[in-house]
């Protein structure tokens, strides 16, 4: 049976209205409820100088944190930078690496579904599979193109 991928996002006019509480939250004293969700990637865009704070969801996996996105500020990672990174209310310089190759997205996809369970794996990437069930690789692999999803790895600087 062919599943059924759709992706959810919230309108953009949503995130930037939210966005400023959620960058001020995650610098105050009041970041601790969000820290197991959210951090602020400040991102140094490479023609323009500008840093952009951009508030992302994240997941750990193993060393590394995850975060899925669809969104062109991704391009100032390629080829990996320093970043910095606020978490837990604290700002550290952490390692970007940008995963845009679908079926290595794809395959990350797959190994969140098989530690974290469907539901959760689903929630973390904003993709819902109809019916509820693993898709194939290749189905998958399609869905990552079809939504221009990427993960940026972010690694301790030791």
């Amino acid at each position: 049976m062919e599943t059924t991928i759709t992706r959810h996002v919230p309108p953009q006019h949503l995130i930037d209205l939210i966005n400023p509480v959620v960058r001020a939250a995650l610098r105050s004293r009041a970041h601790a409820p969000l820290d197991d969700a959210l951090l602020i990637l400040h991102v140094t865009g490479r023609r323009s100088g500008r840093t952009l704070d951009i508030p992302v969801t994240y997941h750990r996996f193993g060393d590394e944190l995850l975060v899925v996105t669809q969104h062109t500020w991704r391009a100032n990672l390629r080829g990996g930078a320093e970043v910095q990174v606020t978490l837990q209310g604290r700002c550290r310089t952490m390692h970007a690496e940008v995963d845009e190759d679908p079926r290595s997205v794809a395959a990350t996809i797959l190994e969140l579904v098989r530690r974290d369970g469907l539901h959760a794996t689903q929630r973390l990437v904003g993709l819902t599979f109809h019916p509820e069930q693993v898709p194939e690789p290749a189905e998958l692999e399609g869905a990552v193109r079809r939504f221009d999803l990427a993960f940026v790895r972010l690694t301790s600087c030791r």
